[in-house]
């Protein structure tokens, strides 16, 4: 599998990022991961155009599964081996990925770019800041961001 690393400080616009990168790619069908605390993991079907946000995501695009990880393991107090394992007992295994990740993990035992390497290759990592607008959407830098991490997505699967 090769995936893809977005690093950034709380707040700095991962799963914004994230989301706006699955609606570019325009996908044909969108699973949400749940974990529950008996450690049960299921999926639930989300219509493609309402997007997703925080969280863990399957995402069917050209008939290929993506694992979206919009928010960043530490935030979901899950560890990147153990998502990658659930979505392996779902039967499904992703053809690509794209993982938020905080620049800085302070949680003990936590090393998603190191767990990582044991699932694919990195294709691209980027870090990125908050883009400090109320309509930082509308920003070259912005469009420039989810513009290239589209391109290479849809290049590698």
């Amino acid at each position: 599998m090769k995936y893809i690393i977005i690093k950034g400080a709380r707040s700095s616009g991962k799963a914004e990022t994230i989301n706006a990168v699955c609606k570019k790619l325009k996908p044909e069908a969108i699973r949400k991961v749940y974990f529950s605390e008996s450690g049960q993991v299921s999926l639930e079907s989300i219509a493609p155009a309402a997007g997703i946000s925080d969280g863990t995501y399957i995402v069917t695009v050209r008939k290929k599964n993506i694992l979206m990880v919009s928010g960043a393991p530490t935030e979901q107090k899950k560890k990147i081996s153990s998502i990658m394992e659930s979505v392996f007992n779902l039967n499904l295994k992703p053809d690509f990925a794209i993982v938020a990740m905080r620049g800085l993990e302070k949680l003990k035992d936590f090393s998603t770019s190191k767990e990582l390497e044991k699932f694919g290759k990195c294709i691209y990592e980027t870090k990125i800041w908050r883009i400090p607008s109320y309509t930082f959407h509308l920003t070259e830098e912005w469009n420039k961001r989810i513009s290239y991490i589209t391109a290479i997505t849809l290049h590698n699967l």
